[in-house]
């Protein structure tokens, strides 16, 4: 009997592999291979003191920084990204609003997308985090990838002179893309 159990198991495999069922291959479906990569990439950062705007004058509220951001109008990010998602994270220890814009431009300086960001003030000791996120699609998409660059500006409601506190500003970038083959 002891004999007889191995090779009584060894029939029923040999049985289930020649009934199993397969399926014939098609090779047509290599023309509708899609591929859906996310990339998660930081943005912009930033840590602006109090001090910052004391130094370029009490009326003159508006800082600006600018950024190249040419990658997102080559070829192949035009032909495939289908959304992005920009998330920023801003923490105010000043008594004063501010208002924070980001201008996609292209070379000639022209805007083809703007982001703007209202923050609310703070205290030194009780900072104020605000968070917001921008989704972009569709038309949207098309003119962002006509940008090169990216203009942060910065402007405080307020005179911003003879106060204390930071304002600090995290950011980054989520692009779906859809490369079709």
């Amino acid at each position: 009997m002891k004999k007889k159990l191995p090779l009584l198991l060894l029939f029923i495999a040999v049985i289930l592999f020649f009934s199993a069922c397969i399926k014939d291959t098609d090779f047509n479906q290599t023309d509708d291979i899609e591929v859906t990569p996310i990339l998660e990439l930081d943005f912009l950062f930033s840590n602006i003191s109090s001090q910052t705007f004391t130094d370029i004058g009490v009326n003159n509220l508006v800082l600006s920084d600018t950024t190249d951001f040419s990658f997102l109008n080559d070829d192949f990010t035009v032909d495939n990204l289908e959304r992005a998602e920009f998330y920023f994270k801003n923490t105010n220890s000043m008594p004063v609003n501010f208002e924070m814009k980001f201008q996609f431009l292209d070379e000639n300086n022209e805007e083809h997308y703007l982001i703007t960001i209202p923050i609310t003030s703070g205290e030194l000791n009780n900072p104020v985090v605000s968070e917001y996120i921008e989704n972009i699609e569709t038309d949207g998409i098309v003119s962002l990838t006509m940008a090169d660059k990216v203009v942060l500006s910065v402007e405080a409601s307020s005179i911003v002179d003879n106060i204390e506190g930071t304002l600090k500003l995290q950011s980054k970038a989520t692009y779906y893309l859809k490369i079709i083959q």
